[in-house]
């Protein structure tokens, strides 16, 4: 629709939003962020907060894909009644807040399995716990959009189906598995509830530590930890941007 001489007064607007709603936040952790990391021994402690999320997000992000691929690739191989009751369990744990699977381990890492308990294993069944289905999709999804025929071609050659599965399943679906990889490492590092419950003692990550400063009104000393945990989370939030062709798409526009 033609503007007219209302053109760029529209435009202005526009603008005008997309400043407040980006530029005043980035300016504000900006200023924050240079008093926070004045701090003396800050440096440290924000940099073993972010070893310690990325340590926890890659295995909750290994973890869950391991529990995904089975599961997706009978999804999108096999679908009947299994196939979906397994789907539908998986999205149980997920529908639960974090508060809840974290108190349900720490009852179980106390009564069941102590050895476990404030560890990291347990963190990230945690994680698996919570965010199965996103993996699950990615993996289903990417499966079946992978020609069956290949597979059936494989097997009539005389492949076993290790080998069907590692040199013809697997490379086909291997870029769903890296996008829904992406996702869950994104989804765990901020999450925070079953991170405060399970995490081994003395063990802070950017979003706890995010939560401990903020809870005292402490935003300088906040503010890096923000500012980490927004750049770390781009990285994935990129692969996926690429993976789904969002980036070519607004290049060609």
């Amino acid at each position: 629709t033609p503007l007219g001489a209302l053109r760029w007064p529209a435009v202005g607007a526009v603008t005008a939003v997309a400043a407040l709603a980006l530029g005043v936040p980035a300016v504000s952790l900006a200023r924050r962020l240079a008093v926070g990391v004045s701090r003396p021994g800050s440096l440290t402690e924000i940099a073993t907060a972010a070893g310690n999320s990325l340590t926890v997000s890659a295995a909750g992000a290994a973890l869950t894909m391991l529990l995904a691929l089975p599961i997706g690739l009978l999804t999108a191989r096999a679908p009947g009644i299994l196939a979906t009751i397994l789907d539908r369990l998986s999205y149980l744990t997920h529908a639960l807040p974090g508060i809840v699977i974290g108190l349900s381990l720490v009852f179980f890492g106390i009564g069941v399995a102590y050895p476990l308990y404030q560890s990291v294993w347990l963190l990230t069944l945690a994680y698996a716990a919570l965010f199965l289905p996103l993996a699950v999709a990615a993996v289903a999804s990417a499966a079946a959009q992978a020609p069956p025929v290949l597979e059936e071609t494989a097997r009539s050659l005389g492949r076993r189906p290790v080998q069907v599965f590692t040199t013809v399943t697997l490379p086909l679906t291997l870029p769903g598995i890296a996008a829904g990889a992406a996702m869950v490492f994104l989804t765990c590092m901020k999450e925070l509830p079953a991170t405060l419950l399970l995490r081994p003692t003395g063990m802070d990550t950017l979003a706890t530590e995010l939560w401990t400063q903020t809870t005292v009104a402490a935003y300088a000393a906040a503010a890096p930890y923000a500012a980490l945990l927004v750049l770390l989370s781009a990285i994935p939030t990129w692969v996926l941007a690429a993976r789904t062709g969002l980036l070519d798409q607004e290049g060609k526009q």
